[in-house]
């Protein structure tokens, strides 16, 4: 049954004559799992996100202001740099999120194993079909387990990485090379 609201708005709209099987094409059941996603966690997100720009003082702004800072200036230089931590707190955790997603896709598929060609199908939902149905292959699943936490530990130090403050790292080092051309001086 392919009848729906969002095939009697498209009917009613005479976009398309006949209902659209959403979930019989890779296309459009791998957008209905990102849209149910992004629904889902938007909410999280922006709350995370509102916090840290409320955190922000609104002084630094005037001052900005003040000295004749543009808008983008005052974004990318003011907002950006100091929401760098809840940044990387909500990149970090989304990561995660997405790479161990089993929830949407295994209740969307009628099959649950991420149909239609298995294009929805995640790495936890193979985890659980490899351990818990069929051979029971727990080492499988174990090996598959292991390969997840590699591959979210690789993404999650690559997003430190290019999330580090790059001003900061160059402050340090300029620091520690005026401390050893001091260090140098008084030893002659």
């Amino acid at each position: 049954s392919n009848v729906g609201p969002v095939n009697s708005v498209l009917q009613g709209m005479g976009i398309i004559s006949e209902p659209y099987a959403f979930l019989d094409h890779v296309g459009s059941t791998r957008g209905l799992v990102a849209l149910m996603n992004f629904l889902m966690w938007f909410g999280n997100t922006t709350i995370l996100l509102m916090a840290g720009m409320m955190g922000i003082d609104t002084s630094l702004f005037e001052a900005a202001e003040v000295d004749g800072a543009t808008s983008t200036q005052v974004f990318y230089q003011i907002t950006l740099p100091l929401l760098r931590p809840i940044l990387v707190y909500v990149m970090i955790t989304s990561l995660i999120g997405g790479l161990q997603m089993f929830d949407i896709p295994k209740l969307l598929t009628a099959s649950g194993l991420g149909d239609p060609d298995f294009a929805t199908r995640t790495i936890t939902m193979y985890i659980r079909q490899t351990a818990f149905t069929g051979g029971r292959n727990m080492g499988m699943a174990s090996a598959a387990s292991i390969v997840l936490f590699v591959v979210t530990t690789f993404f999650s130090l690559l997003l430190f990485y290019i999330m580090r403050d790059k001003d900061a790292i160059k402050e340090k080092k300029a620091i520690k090379a005026a401390q050893k051309a001091l260090a140098a001086k008084e030893a002659k």
